[in-house]
């Protein structure tokens, strides 16, 4: 496939565009360089015409660009908000059939810890950045509705760039970050879905297997801990 991937040069876009290079055409998108792809576009979230060039002529989107963190509102709302409606909308006009959005396992993290996350839970969200997670989620249900594009809300775990296998159930491992996001591209039959991009563990802190029934993600890394830690 003709995948486009912003955020590519931060720590999971990099690690995702390098797990997909040696199976899909990749297309980066972020606004630092990207010497490691050979189809690299720098450029804003927040320049509409940007980003249509970068959705042009993909056949999926892998979102992952944005503004992490307690940010001002003025950063947060053009990267975040302002940003996510014009890869979504671009991706629309480009004739783009499949997109996967990197949303926030913490929009559950207000729930207490022995109580096993499902997607079926209300969000609880915290700050400016975990609304901006809830709003792309509804805008991409938005854009699915059309029919014309299959939509993954991938919430992700801690990720490290240093640290590969996970060490805690809110963790995500540079292999199951490439799995997840490759399943939410590439499962038939999806239409929309939200599902835990976190790796396995033997504390069951979210529900994995629906994202295995959902597009087939089936965590290959697992952290151990201890029961006197949980």
């Amino acid at each position: 496939m003709r995948v486009l991937i912003t955020g590519a040069a931060g720590a999971v876009g990099s690690c995702v565009a390098r797990g997909l290079g040696h199976r899909h055409d990749i297309r980066g998108f972020d606004q630092l360089p990207m010497p490691d792809l050979g189809d690299a576009i720098v450029g804003d979230l927040a320049d509409f015409d940007a980003v249509l060039a970068a959705t042009s002529g993909m056949e999926a989107v892998i979102h992952l660009a944005g503004s992490p963190g307690e940010r001002p509102w003025e950063v947060i709302s053009q990267s975040n908000y302002v940003g996510t409606y014009n890869i979504f909308e671009a991706a629309r006009q480009s004739g783009v059939r499949r997109l996967a959005f990197a949303s926030r396992a913490g929009l559950l993290s207000a729930y207490p810890e022995e109580l096993t996350r499902t997607v079926d839970m209300l969000p609880r969200p915290c700050s400016l950045y975990d609304i901006s997670k809830v709003f792309c989620e509804s805008l991409g249900y938005m854009y699915s509705r059309s029919g014309d594009m299959a939509v993954v809300s991938v919430r992700i775990g801690n990720f490290s760039r240093e640290r590969d296998l996970p060490e805690h159930p809110h963790q995500l491992s540079h292999g199951d970050a490439v799995r997840v996001f490759e399943q939410a591209i590439i499962h038939p039959g999806v239409e929309y879905e939200v599902v835990f991009g976190v790796s396995d563990s033997n504390w069951p802190m979210y529900d994995l297997e629906h994202g295995r029934r959902a597009i087939g993600y089936d965590p290959q890394d697992r952290s151990e801990v201890p029961e006197e830690d949980r």
